[in-house]
């Protein structure tokens, strides 16, 4: 996982995957059959462990608004390797393959949309708590705050200190007491 997030799907080689993996070539294939079933296995346990971490936000945020706080904050480690501008394995899945694997799509989308209903779940309690002021949809609000947060992660990929994180997540903020 940590090899494709690094160089992408194109870029890494069944050379560079058993070295990583310390296996031989057929034990790769016997395990995967391939380098796209790696690249697959790779990708859905990627999903499971940021799904996992997207939960475990909302379960542990005091406030709606310390939980979205955080959603923005999380952008600041994903370059967190010296040297490495890595981003979300995720994000740079859909920016290397767009459209052109049905697989990866359909992996990519089955992701967003479990992260969406983890955020929307997550909004919708709140505002029915009254803790979030909003009228606004929760379900429009997750998609905005997931919009911008790919904005800005694709920003902090080319310019690690991008000096306006904080800003936009503020208007963010605002959207919930709206």
């Amino acid at each position: 996982m940590l090899l494709f997030w690094a160089q992408g799907y194109e870029a890494t080689s069944v050379r560079d995957l058993i070295t990583a993996m310390g296996i031989s070539s057929s034990s790769l294939y016997e395990a995967f059959g391939d380098k796209q079933a790696v690249f697959l296995a790779a990708l859905a346990r990627y999903c499971t462990i940021e799904q996992a971490r997207v939960r475990q936000m909302a379960d542990a945020a005091a406030t709606p608004q310390s939980f979205v706080e955080a959603l923005f904050t999380s952008l600041d480690d994903l370059n967190q390797y010296p040297g490495q501008t890595r981003g979300s394995f995720a994000f740079n899945t859909m920016v290397e393959f767009g459209t052109r694997h049905e697989g990866v799509t359909k992996q990519l989308l089955d992701h967003y949309y479990k992260i969406v209903d983890i955020i929307a779940a997550k909004l919708a309690e709140e505002q029915s708590a009254g803790a979030i002021s909003s009228a606004l949809p929760p379900l429009h609000l997750t998609h905005t705050i997931l919009s911008t947060l790919q904005g800005l992660a694709t920003l902090k990929s080319v310019q690690a200190d991008f000096a306006h994180r904080q800003a936009v997540t503020q208007m963010i903020l605002h959207l919930l007491d709206r």
